[in-house]
């Protein structure tokens, strides 16, 4: 039979299109997905879960069931995908299951183009925040809800985010790429009693969150409503947008910046909070703490509009604002302290409901202080000049009987009073018990020398501790050492918080034993105590680190030549105190000591020929020390009651500004509780002296 190679030719190209054909529809389907066709059990559903989502289709739809989608894993998503979870969905970490402390309920890791949203009135996303505070479970703070690492074009909408193990939304960098997250859209998502935060920022160049709402964040600190905390010098805060969010009754600050790690590496800080709403945070309304000092200085420009700061525990602080830095603007911003809000554990506000936790004294949370308020702080590492704020158009509403609460301040707790400058515009504050008497304050340079008169106390110049040893100051160096090894007075430790450094006078062959104590402070968990002895020609000794509390912490060492020996302690937010020696071991107060709950005499040695000398002491509004200084003859030369922001005491200089000389010999500083508030945390600074006490 003879083949018609035409017929055949026809009927295989037919065959080739009808398979293509075919397959384009396929592809088509394989657009969309729904879920439950990989299978669904309302016992655990993660195989099917991740199963659709690496199908490779575009879109992943999770249907409605009769019960949670139940996972005992992170799920995994990828590129391109449009992760949609019909109205009403609830996806819920299983129990017992998520026990790594890095576990999340969805992971994103340098991810391009992807959707995570609800349908209708939204889905819920659910862990089991209550669960992992207890074993079998590690202790941690990471256990997030929806997790970004160096992910680009994302878009997480119209979903309710609770009872994670760390954060509801997490935004931060992948450890294989290291880049910031880009092209983030967050709108329309309820994160409520999640353990950390409701969202945390760590790096992001473009980020928009829009019409959420924040609440009762409550577990481990910070507890924020949001908090934008970068870990390392590279990363960074840039073009960040939030528009009406509302961060109502969290654990700690309803907004918080902490953003010290930043540095000068090209990457601007930039961010608009514009028509948004901080409301009964146990913490701050708005906190901002950004990097000061060499190579730290950001370009850029920080917004603040249109916004209210409603009743929360503090206002608004910001500290270590470089005045030469990005600057910082509050425009059309209305503040009222706690007692104007009378805060009674409303049950909602402009419609959101949250879960109030009401303080145990209420009198204590609706007290005005200047904490209340806007408070400007310079901190102890500080090095730079603070402020370059603007205020424009910025009201705080209070409602005390008394309204000679400040509630504008300037705290310089720097080391040696970096100051403030470039601080401008008015602030109107309103007490509701005489609205007719609003005070209307223009901030220039001489309104605030007048509010804040300590700002004008002469610097001192710190005597450099590191010179010890120095041939130049030898006669200096010999008086102290021979001053210190003849007193025999004992004074009670001082309790130092954070890192502390003693300095002892050795000979050489000496050996020399010291006894240290770590205390807990409150909740904070302490952490191993380290310590560092220095030797004169910069050899160093490290001591196995010890996390004891209430118990002894021994460090021996044997001289091997004359001279001073530093001894550097780390130990966290507990305190720590020398309770035993065998040699004047001293504190060292240069740049400053940083001292928890502690009252007495204690001396420090003035030589001979000194030619200027300050004591600058720093409380706050409620933790606050009572200050007396003496000098060697017993005369009383200051008295510094109540301190709050700073005070300070310089030598007095005679009629044609030269210091009256100095009496040489061992001044004293006693401190004492003050009349107003506690005794608890506070600062000292000694300055044109050597500031080594005891």
């Amino acid at each position: 039979m003879k083949l018609n190679y035409s017929l055949a030719l026809r009927v295989t190209a037919t065959t080739l299109i009808f398979l293509f054909s075919l397959a384009s529809v396929h592809a088509q389907e394989r657009q969309r997905v729904v879920a439950s066709e990989y299978g669904f059990s309302a016992e655990d559903s993660t195989e099917a879960l991740q199963k659709a989502i690496d199908s490779g289709a575009k879109v992943v739809v999770v249907d409605k069931q009769n019960a949670p989608w139940i996972v005992n894993r992170t799920l995994t998503l990828r590129n391109n995908l449009e992760l949609v979870f019909e109205e009403g969905v609830e996806l819920q970490a299983k129990k017992g299951c998520f026990l790594s402390k890095g576990d999340v309920l969805l992971r994103a890791v340098d991810v391009k183009d992807l959707t995570i949203r609800g349908e209708g009135k939204g889905a819920t996303l659910r862990m089991r925040k209550r669960d992992y505070w207890s074993a079998p479970y590690e202790k941690s703070e990471w256990r997030h809800g929806i997790s970004l690492s160096s992910a680009e074009n994302v878009l997480i909408e119209n979903l309710q985010i609770s009872e994670t193990g760390g954060d509801g939304i997490y935004v931060g960098t992948s450890g294989a790429t290291k880049r910031p997250c880009r092209g983030i859209t967050i709108r329309n998502v309820d994160c409520v009693e999640n353990n950390r935060q409701g969202i945390s920022v760590i790096n992001v160049d473009g980020l928009i969150i829009e019409d959420c709402v924040l609440r009762d964040t409550n577990g481990t600190p910070p507890a924020a409503g949001i908090d934008f905390e970068p870990n390392g010098a590279d990363e960074q805060i840039t073009n960040v947008v939030m528009r009406r969010v509302v961060a109502i009754n969290n654990a700690g600050d309803g907004f918080t910046f902490y953003l010290p790690q930043l540095r000068s590496r090209g990457h601007e800080l930039s961010f608009v909070i514009e028509d948004c709403d901080s409301v009964r945070n146990a913490g701050m309304g708005l906190g901002l703490t950004v990097a000061n000092g060499e190579d730290k200085r950001q370009t850029g420009s920080m917004i603040i509009r249109d916004t209210r700061i409603v009743g929360n525990q503090i206002g608004i602080a910001v500290r270590s604002k470089w005045s030469e830095g990005a600057p910082l603007l509050f425009k059309d911003v209305v503040l009222t302290t706690p007692s104007a809000d009378k805060y009674q554990g409303y049950s909602s506000y402009k419609g959101v409901s949250s879960n109030p936790k009401l303080p145990e004294k209420i009198d204590e949370w609706t007290k005005t202080t200047s904490s209340s308020g806007i408070c400007l702080i310079a901190t102890g590492p500080d090095e730079e000049t603070n402020g370059g704020v603007t205020f424009e158009n910025v009201q705080i509403v209070d409602a005390t009987p008394d309204s000679s609460v400040p509630l504008l301040a300037l705290r310089d707790a720097s080391a040696d009073g970096v100051g403030f400058d470039k601080i401008s515009g008015e602030i109107t504050s309103v007490n509701l018990n005489a609205p007719d008497k609003s005070v209307k304050t223009t901030l220039n340079k001489e309104t605030i020398g007048a509010l804040f008169p300590y700002l004008n106390t002469r610097k001192v110049v710190l005597w450099n501790l590191d010179r010890l040893n120095d041939p130049s100051v030898k006669e200096v160096s010999q008086e102290l050492a021979e001053a210190w090894s003849s007193r025999e007075k004992e004074a009670k430790p001082l309790r130092l918080r954070g890192d502390a450094e003693y300095y002892v006078y050795a000979k050489s062959g000496e050996s020399v034993k010291a006894t240290f104590v770590q205390r807990k402070i409150g909740s904070y968990e302490p952490r191993p105590v380290e310590i560092t002895v220095t030797e004169p020609d910069g050899t160093e000794t490290q001591f196995p680190a010890s996390l004891a509390v209430e118990e002894p912490y021994k460090v021996e060492f044997q001289a091997e030549k004359d001279g001073w020996r530093r001894i550097s302690a780390a130990f966290g937010a507990s305190s720590l105190e020398l309770v035993d020696s065998t040699a004047p071991v001293l504190t060292s107060a240069s740049p400053k000591a940083d001292v928890f709950g502690t009252n007495g005499r204690f001396e420090f040695y003035v030589p001979e020929g000194t030619k200027d000398l300050a004591v600058r002491v720093v409380g706050s509004p409620t933790e606050r020390v009572s200050v007396r200084i003496f000098a060697p003859d017993g005369e009383e030369v200051a008295t510094l009651p109540d301190v709050e922001l700073m005070a300070a005491w310089t030598a007095p200089m005679d009629d044609s500004g030269v210091v009256k000389p100095l009496k040489k010999g061992f001044w004293t500083l006693e401190f004492d509780k003050p009349s107003v508030g506690v005794l608890e945390d506070y600062i000292f600074s000694i300055q044109g002296a050597p500031a080594l006490v005891r």
